[in-house]
């Protein structure tokens, strides 16, 4: 005599059939339910149903009819893949190191390219010399800034550089002595409505002070000789450049090293990413997991 699929469930809960039904005796044949509809064997509306039945069942008895027509070890059947996330876990944590270890390496060898940059750069100083203009050209602050750093004044600081006093600072600045160069090493910004600051920098001090002084002083005598009368106007020296400031070789090099095992983590957590393998195979399985997508996603891979 053949037996259904529910028989095994029902030989198992004959000896009990009249007692009381527990909390988890309702908790395990709702798992059973659940396994059953994942697996297309109930609707939802099945599923609802029964669900109901089972949190209003009295007896084992009662319950045990609900799973009847299921077969056996549905819940088993559904709990695997935690297993196989289990055997996976080992392996994920070797990628996970691995990765870490490749990000600190870049880390390192950029924080070591960053000291290697710093010793191997000159120090660079900055200084300052401040112009006060008239008040009635507060509202055009803006143009004036753009000619302090305009071509026609660069050029009058380059003459003012090459005078004998400042010859050996023009020396020192080699190619700095062509127009782009002296462009990049000034920059020109407004203090207040009537104060522009013409800020220079240079290999050494001396160099970084003549050329502030330069430009401010060509900015001066332009605005004194324009040829254009609106740009005409009466503007002086009001702080002449006399010192220059320097950054402190720790402070560099805590900023370059920094900046370097930034970039170094950047590159080596790319690349990290790019030969990570997409899949790995969990061992005693036929599942895989995805590193990039965590546990929660698996898949099934037919054949062997």
């Amino acid at each position: 005599m053949s037996t259904g699929p529910g028989d095994e469930n029902a030989a198992g809960a004959s000896g009990r059939g009249h007692l009381r039904a527990s909390r988890a005796d309702r908790e395990q044949v709702i798992a059973t339910l659940k396994a059953a509809f994942v697996q297309g064997r109930l609707a939802k509306h099945e599923l609802d149903l029964r669900v109901g039945q089972a949190l209003a069942s009295r007896t084992v008895a009662e319950l045990t009819a609900l799973t009847a027509d299921l077969p056996a070890g549905l819940v088993k059947a559904q709990q695997w893949p935690k297993a196989a996330q289990m055997k996976g876990r080992p392996l994920m944590s070797k990628v996970v190191t691995a990765s870490a270890c490749v990000i600190l390496m870049a880390a390192t060898l950029g924080m070591v390219a960053g000291i290697a940059v710093t010793l191997s750069s000159p120090a660079v100083f900055r200084s300052s010399a401040l112009v006060v203009l008239p008040t009635s050209a507060a509202r055009h602050i803006t143009t004036q800034v753009v000619i302090a750093g305009s071509d026609p004044v660069l050029t009058g600081a380059m003459h003012q550089l090459e005078q004998p006093t400042s010859l050996q600072g023009l020396q020192k600045l080699g190619q700095a002595t062509s127009l782009q160069a002296l462009r990049s090493s000034v920059q020109a910004t407004s203090l207040s409505p009537t104060i522009i600051s013409i800020g220079a920098r240079g290999e050494t001090a001396t160099l970084a002070v003549d050329t502030a002084n330069a430009v401010a002083n060509s900015y001066v005598d332009y605005l004194i000789s324009a040829k254009n009368p609106g740009l005409r106007m009466q503007a002086r020296i009001f702080q002449p450049a006399v010192g220059a400031t320097t950054k402190p070789l720790p402070a560099r090099l805590l900023a370059l090293s920094g900046l370097g095992a930034l970039y170094g983590a950047l590159i080596g957590a790319v690349g990290a990413l790019a030969f990570m393998p997409a899949e790995i195979s969990v061992p005693g399985t036929r599942r895989w997991v995805r590193p990039y997508g965590g546990f929660s996603h698996w898949m099934s891979i037919t054949g062997t």
